[in-house]
């Protein structure tokens, strides 16, 4: 299948690792030209370096997608070294810990709340006025599983992930008039950073878990969840997130698309 995104400009925040990383990598393996950006400059950077070493176009930015002053540099820049955004993956994300919501400080839930929805708010407003000038654009938004259904001990990161497919429709019905089209891609499990945090919480506060490895226990959720009993890879959520990039998706928009081996089926 063409996708049709060759020397197409995309944006991509969070992608110094994981489904960022790998977004960014399948967006420039079909020929888009990519800005690789991240509160990780180095990191952001030796991503560049991997895709331009395999003969595609990319450059880094260091930013903090939670300031608003940092994301609009982030656009100047693309705009400035490639002339347009066609495309924005936002995958800025994550959780500050397990507790149950009426033990949760007031300030993890804003700071989960302010990484996970705030960044990609505020991504979407610096790119679309560039987009609705052109009268095309792509916005894809990575949620998760956790925003389609609520789940136990991360309910800051789950109402947050809740807020991003809202999110996601509001703009897809507001930008449609102008070609836009914006979706969102629910990862299911993935073997990140985060989920090894939360392995790790889960061996030191379960009896049942004590003599596990934080990899045993994400294998066993796997299994026990999963109709397909296998996890998901940042490149199965990658090929994704290139396909609705694409000309092929050009009339899907407003949608909240599982890549969970099965895991929910809504």
């Amino acid at each position: 299948m063409d996708l049709q995104i060759e020397d197409k400009t995309a944006i991509v925040t969070g992608a110094a690792g994981g489904i960022g990383r790998a977004s960014a990598r399948r967006l420039a393996l079909e020929g888009a030209n990519v800005v690789v950006s991240d509160l990780e400059g180095v990191s952001a950077r030796r991503v560049v370096d991997e895709i331009t070493g395999q003969g595609g176009t990319a450059f880094a930015v260091e930013a903090d997608g939670t300031k608003e002053e940092d994301v609009e540099r982030m656009v100047e820049q693309a705009i400035e070294v490639f002339g347009t955004i066609d495309i924005l993956v936002n995958n800025i994300g994550g959780g500050s810990g397990m507790s149950l919501l009426v033990k949760m400080p007031v300030e993890v839930w804003d700071k989960t709340v302010e990484v996970t929805l705030k960044s990609t708010f505020l991504a979407c407003r610096a790119v679309a006025p560039h987009m609705i000038e052109r009268k095309q654009g792509r916005i894809i938004n990575i949620s998760s599983i956790s925003g389609k259904v609520g789940e136990s001990l991360v309910g800051a990161y789950s109402a947050s992930k809740f807020g991003v497919i809202g999110l996601t429709q509001v703009l897809a019905k507001e930008l449609a008039r102008y070609s836009i089209t914006v979706n969102a891609v629910c990862p299911g499990y993935v073997w990140t950073e985060g989920w090894a945090r939360m392995a790790q919480w889960m061996k030191e506060n379960f009896a049942s878990m004590a003599d596990k490895t934080p990899e045993q226990i994400f294998e066993q959720r796997v299994k026990s969840q999963i109709p397909l009993r296998r996890p998901q890879t940042p490149e199965d959520v990658a090929s994704l997130v290139a396909y609705l990039a694409s000309e092929e998706a050009g009339n899907i928009t407003g949608q909240a698309i599982n890549v969970d081996g099965g895991a929910i089926m809504v």
